[in-house]
């Protein structure tokens, strides 16, 4: 299909290092060298065990006692609440939810594929997390070996392999591969590769038969992942870009693929899966709006975090001013590398097809706050960019008369030399980046057996995470829970209490709840609360009385049923990066906490 590869043997390499990049990706058996470099530069995930959702995976996949509840409100780990207002209510009830959670939330993704494997994992070795590490390395190393395969059904032997390199050393995949819970990205990415290299070749061959096994592929692709739309962008871009023939003719050959796309959108959303009501996921079939303006913002994040530095995620951790900057950043940089690549696109049209293809593969990456593990389907297109980028530098040796001609080099120089040395250098960094969430798992270990059968109220926490562990911990290893989990407050604010009755206090929070994005995940801050609303939970009624400008609350009235100095209740607030107890204030005293912020750290 390239139109690249008779151009590739212009002229020799210039320097010695490009002569011995053309002698390493002419090695035989080079997909598999490929996908033991891999899994070997991700390897280091073997020796740090689990974090997060995987603890949560621990449990619901478990015969504990309300594990198979919890499991059908997570959809397997694949969710967060379903859309029903009773079901949420008992998430709020039993401590796995904030007391604001949206009444009718709704976080409910289809991933059966990587269900599967997480049943096969927690039945066959539950208790070893380097076997599970080990298996999301092997579904990584298939998807080298597949990407390998469909880069050169693209781009012919050298430069396919080229690409397979890049793909390879990208660190952007270091994330997905060392944390067990996104397993199914690796998997939804192999078979949504499997479908692409079979569409390319069917068209090569002009096989009926081999398109058809391509439509199958991308059947069960979208079974597996959400993402896989991204693929169709890519074939929608091979039909624009690359296919000869009348649209008409194209168009047919797209036709299946859009008819399945639009089948599995409406049996998806009719068995009720999607998002809605989380600012971090938008079901863009859901809130088109909403989505669209989060794609302005993110897009450009995530172009700078699969082509340079600094990984998107950072966005969303940094301060505002910071993210500011960032964005800032990422928009002039996005300019300059479209520029970068004018040079090769004007005189190739394969070059347009992985742009327009990774383009449009970071519309379903924008759909939650931006990471670099997102971009799995995007950094296909940029690698096969990033290897005509080289062909034209390199092989073709054209002539840097022009100010573009040399900005292409500049540019494209930097962005190479990033994902040839930079990048294996940072993959097991970004391989053992879920371990920088360890300073939260001292939240379990401060809390003591005492609680036993009392009510434990966490007044301030830094993240979600921090008052779910402590349930899944003492679940999973068979302490003494709690009667009741009750959680006030999440994330950095400035909270005051001030006690106004013996059972009541009233929480100020100086910025007003959801103040940071990730504090979105329960509930949109732009869906405003009002002044009255109230909670009823068993022991405690909740009544917000003040609000911000936006409609986020900024005080609130916790009253209990009992009064505060009762041995049944335990009060817990966040300082020094684990809980402490806390003594309430007498009546008609206050008391500022300090933030309850996290230090994120290896």
């Amino acid at each position: 299909m390239t139109d690249t590869n008779s151009a590739s043997t212009a002229a020799e390499p210039i320097t010695a290092f490009d002569r011995g990049l053309v002698r390493f990706l002419s090695r035989p058996h080079l997909p598999w060298l490929l996908a033991g470099i891999a899994m070997l530069l991700s390897a280091s995930c073997l020796f740090f065990g689990f974090y997060l959702d995987d603890h949560v995976g621990r449990y619901i996949y478990s015969d504990l006692p309300g594990a198979k509840h919890l499991f059908d409100q997570y959809v397997g780990g694949y969710g967060l609440a379903n859309g029903n207002p009773a079901d949420t209510h008992w998430q709020i009830e039993a401590g796995w939810a904030p007391w604001w959670t949206l009444d009718n939330l709704l976080i409910r993704l289809y991933r059966p594929f990587g269900m599967a494997s997480h049943w096969l994992d927690f039945r066959l070795w539950p208790h070893s997390p380097w076997a599970m590490h080990l298996h999301s390395l092997l579904w990584l190393g298939l998807l080298v070996l597949a990407t390998t395969r469909m880069y050169r059904a693209a781009l012919g032997p050298l430069l396919g392999s080229l690409a397979a390199l890049l793909f390879a050393l990208d660190h952007t995949h270091g994330f997905v591969a060392g944390y067990i819970c996104n397993r199914h990205s690796l998997i939804t990415a192999l078979l949504g590769v499997l479908c692409l290299d079979q569409h390319l070749r069917a068209y090569a061959a002009r096989s009926r038969l081999q398109q058809l096994f391509a439509y199958a592929l991308y059947a069960v692709a979208l079974t597996s992942g959400e993402s896989t739309l991204a693929i169709l962008g890519y074939i929608l871009a091979h039909a624009l870009c690359v296919e000869r023939g009348g649209l008409f003719v194209r168009g047919l050959r797209v036709l299946p693929y859009l008819a399945i796309t639009v089948v599995g959108r409406i049996l998806y959303t009719r068995a009720g899966y999607g998002a809605f009501g989380s600012g971090l996921y938008i079901d863009p079939g859901r809130d088109p709006v909403a989505y669209a303006l989060a794609l302005l913002e993110r897009a450009p994040i995530l172009v700078l975090g699969q082509f340079l530095a600094p990984p998107a995620e950072l966005y969303s951790v940094w301060p505002a001013s910071w993210a500011r900057v960032m964005l800032v950043f990422a928009c002039v940089f996005s300019a300059l590398f479209i520029a970068a690549l004018w040079p090769l696109l004007r005189r190739n049209r394969t070059a347009w097809f992985w742009l327009l293809g990774a383009l449009i593969s970071i519309v379903p990456a924008a759909s939650t706050y931006p990471h670099n593990r997102q971009l799995l389907f995007a950094s296909f297109g940029a690698m096969g960019l990033l290897a005509q980028l080289w062909n034209l530098h390199v092989l073709e040796q054209q002539n840097a008369s022009s100010g573009l001609m040399r900005l292409s080099q500049a540019v494209g120089g930097v962005v190479f030399f990033v994902h040839v040395i930079i990048s294996p250098l940072v993959m097991p960094v970004s391989t053992n980046e879920i371990v920088t969430t360890a300073p939260l798992f001292r939240a379990p270990a401060s809390i003591t057996d005492e609680i036993d059968g009392r009510d434990v109220v966490f007044v301030t926490a830094p993240d979600y995470f921090a008052v779910k562990l402590v349930q899944l911990f003492r679940r999973l290893e068979h302490k003494p829970l709690p009667r009741r989990i009750r959680a006030l407050g999440f994330g950095p604010e400035h909270v005051t209490v001030q006690r106004t009755a013996a059972d009541t206090l009233e929480l100020e929070y100086a910025e007003g709840i959801l103040s940071t994005p990730f504090m979105e995940l329960y509930r949109d801050k732009r869906i405003p609360m009002q002044r009255g609303e109230r909670v009823e939970l068993e022991g405690l009624s909740i009544e917000v009385l003040e609000l911000t400008d936006d409609g986020r609350a900024r005080k609130v009235r916790f009253q209990f049923d009992m009064p505060l100095e009762s041995r049944q209740l335990d009060f817990y607030y966040w300082s020094g990066g684990q809980f402490e107890r806390l003594v309430v204030p007498a009546l008609g005293q206050r008391r500022a906490l300090p933030p309850a912020t996290l230090d994120l750290h290896f």
